[in-house]
């Protein structure tokens, strides 16, 4: 469905393109064929032309030189068009024609020119080969695929197109003087009726003027249009007018008089303008009547054209088969590439998912330790408390121990000097002293 609508949005822009370079051409630009008869402007617009593809290229010379052309391949035909004080003619290259038929038309490469093809017009009223070269080698592969199947598409009588035979431009010089004649008559009758209707509007304003209601006698009305003029007449600011002047009434006699003047000039309006639509309908489709069209000539092709022609066919067939067979060939190496790249991204795959699962494992392996060296401080915390206080304690027996073995070495010291002065007073005679018994006693 979106190709489809793709595919009729670039036929209707092609169509624009066309319409676009056959406005900018002049009414009477001609070229001649081949063959003697001449091809019209208006033949690129006939009934059943298509614009299959546009574009700039460059026509070569005798004396090799190159010209910027624009190349038109429409259904049955290819045109070269030049652009000159901005508008288009006929290309006029070594006096050939500007204009090929695709019937006979033969497409083939330039030997050692990537960018060059040669285009060989193999028609019954004599052979004519065109070089052209484009901006790049693409750009030629597109045009000589469409050409070829535009020729391909062509019907294979080769029909002659011409319009400008005697007999047609005797025809068409009749219709264009009857045509005169009858615009000159109509002239003649719009005139006596815009005559008449100024005639009676002038007797209405003189009976308005007995009845002595106005003096608009005095001015001689007239219609408001111009019998004589080119373009068309406005009768729709005529329509406007007058009912304007219906909505705004002051006097009546007046606005009956101002109304009637609008009205007859609309009636004239209208009838100029009938007459002029007419005219210019008729001169309109006589100018843009398609060239006629000759009887299909017997298909008599010379031996040579005929060689050519399936001399090229035979050749494009093989082209083509080449061209399908490397195709195929690239197909085959895309799927193997493709393949190949899909084993390449599942190993890949399948390796970034096996790292994934060790860093998985890794991260569950340190998490452990992590809890396992968290409880492991923890422990030695209170371990390391735990000592801190045996050794207070520690300390504080070394205190005691200190207080105890000073307080046990004065007593020891004590204990000798005691021993000492009891050993001395061993030593010493015994002294038999009186005393009383109340110091007896006191000392005891």
């Amino acid at each position: 469905m979106i190709a489809a609508v793709d595919q009729r949005v670039c036929k209707y822009e092609r169509q624009q393109k066309l319409q676009e370079v056959w406005t900018r051409m002049e009414n009477r630009s001609s070229a001649k064929l081949k063959n003697g008869h001449t091809f019209r402007k208006q033949d690129m617009m006939r009934p059943g032309q298509t614009l299959l593809h546009e574009g700039v290229l460059l026509w070569k010379s005798a004396t090799g030189r190159l010209k910027d052309v624009l190349a038109l391949l429409l259904t049955d035909t290819l045109i070269f068009l030049q652009e000159k004080d901005q508008k288009f003619v006929f290309a006029a290259v070594d006096q050939k024609p500007p204009v090929i038929a695709l019937q006979k038309l033969i497409v083939r490469e330039v030997a050692n020119e990537e960018r060059g093809m040669f285009l060989i017009s193999a028609s019954t009223a004599g052979p004519e080969m065109y070089e052209v070269h484009t901006s790049s080698k693409d750009e030629r592969n597109t045009w000589m695929r469409l050409i070829r199947e535009a020729v391909e598409s062509c019907p294979e009588e080769e029909q002659d197109y011409t319009s400008e035979s005697e007999e047609e431009r005797r025809a068409a010089d009749a219709r264009l003087q009857k045509i005169h004649r009858l615009q000159e008559s109509l002239l003649s009758h719009d005139q006596q009726i815009c005559t008449s209707l100024e005639e009676k509007l002038q007797i209405y304003a003189e009976l308005s003027a007995v009845g002595g209601k106005n003096n608009s006698s005095l001015v001689e009305l007239r219609l408001l249009v111009q019998q004589h003029q080119e373009d068309a007449p406005q009768a729709a600011l005529l329509l406007s007018a007058a009912l304007q002047e219906g909505n705004t009434v002051s006097s009546v006699s007046q606005s009956v008089l101002s109304l009637t003047q609008l009205l007859y000039s609309l009636k004239a309006a209208v009838t100029l303008q009938d007459s002029w639509y007419e005219v210019q309908r008729l001169l309109a489709s006589e100018t843009e009547r398609p060239s006629p069209r000759l009887q299909p000539r017997p298909h008599f092709t010379s031996l040579r054209g005929n060689t050519l022609q399936e001399q090229e066919k035979q050749r494009n067939l093989e082209k083509r088969k080449e061209e399908v067979a490397t195709t195929q060939k690239l197909q085959d190496q895309l799927r193997q590439e493709k393949e190949r790249w899909e084993r390449e991204c599942q190993t890949r795959e399948n390796q970034h998912e096996e790292l994934q699962r060790r860093l998985q494992e890794r991260e569950k392996q340190c998490h452990l330790e992590a809890e396992r060296l968290k409880r492991e401080r923890e422990e030695l915390d209170a371990q390391l408390e735990e000592y801190q206080q045996s050794l207070e304690r520690l300390r504080e027996g070394q205190k005691t121990v200190e207080k105890e073995r000073e307080r046990l070495e004065t007593q020891n010291k004590r204990l000798q000097v005691w021993r000492h002065s009891q050993q001395r007073d061993t030593e010493m005679p015994h002294m038999v002293i009186a005393l009383d018994t109340h110091q007896v006693r006191k000392k005891e």
